[in-house]
């Protein structure tokens, strides 16, 4: 009877947690997808930028990624644009990027960055890149 017990227990506790309804849950889903669509849309406007992937769909994304090739980049500069996702600032990020075997050269990357992730965003601090094989001015983070 344990398990029994716990699934009550569980459906108690879900009977008590205020969320919202599927209308509201898809209303904020929509919201949230055409800011993302904004922010994409606004990152291809600068040369070279991207806003850390190459689209919505999760399994191209993972697929991008694996293909990618591995570096660091260093930031040489950052400007918040002035736009916002949600409340987060969101900055071109200047970085020269290094892959072994080719020559370090200058990509402009769009980012959101959180207030208390942005000390890491320094000029002079190093992050590991991924960067596309067909496009080397597309560069994803990690």
């Amino acid at each position: 009877m344990g398990i029994l017990d716990d699934m009550g227990r569980l459906m108690d506790a879900a009977a008590k947690n205020p969320r919202p309804g599927l209308s509201e849950s898809i209303a904020m889903a929509a919201d949230a997808a055409e800011q993302a669509a904004q922010f994409r849309d606004a990152a291809a406007g600068v040369s070279g930028a991207t806003a850390g992937a190459p689209g919505f769909n999760p399994f191209q994304n993972a697929a991008a990624y694996n293909a990618a090739v591995r570096g660091s980049g260093t930031v040489t500069a950052i400007v918040d644009t002035g736009q916002r996702f949600g409340d987060t600032p969101i900055y071109d990020i200047s970085l020269t990027v290094t892959i072994d075997g080719r020559e370090p050269y200058e990509v402009v990357h769009r980012q959101m960055i959180a207030a208390a992730a942005l000390g890491n965003w320094q000029p002079g601090k190093t992050t590991l890149v991924r960067v596309d094989p067909a496009d080397p001015t597309k560069v994803m983070l990690g």
